[in-house]
């Protein structure tokens, strides 16, 4: 069944509790089983060097460093005007996909869904997998300094 929905924050974090402690990437692969139309989630540091991957298949390394590249250069222009503010996140749709990538640095979280995904409910994601990252990114961002 599919985790998707508003308002599901707290009750899809007690699903993914489970049985005892997981992995931040079982917990990304659980997400990527339970959530209708979500394809993968690949985390990645700003350069698009891959951090990790959920499900763990091999994708094209050179295409996805060129995406979050597109990505990181795309948010640091927008940011440059001020009346914007701070991009959140940014979500582009292709003939066959969704693609939704969201700046957590020094990480950046690309989720790919279905063309049909309700990109809502990958939006509504994001949240939760930020709540997962948090000790990849304390640890990411104290190798940085």
């Amino acid at each position: 069944s599919s985790l998707g929905g508003a308002g599901a924050g707290p009750s899809r974090r007690a699903a993914m509790a489970g049985q005892g402690i997981i992995t931040v990437q079982t917990a990304l692969s659980q997400l990527c089983r339970q959530t209708r139309g979500l394809r993968s989630i690949t985390i990645t540091d700003r350069d698009g060097i891959t951090v990790l991957r959920a499900p763990e298949s091999v994708i094209d390394e050179k295409n996805e460093q060129i995406v979050t590249t597109i990505f990181s250069l795309t948010t640091e222009q927008t940011s440059r005007i001020e009346e914007l503010g701070q991009a959140n996140f940014i979500m582009t749709m292709y003939d066959n996909i969704v693609a939704i990538q969201a700046n957590h640095a020094p990480l950046v979280i690309r989720m790919i869904g279905e063309s049909k995904a309700y990109a809502g409910t990958l939006i509504d994601l994001l949240p939760l997998v930020k709540d997962l990252l948090k000790p990849t990114q304390d640890t990411i961002a104290g190798e940085i300094v």
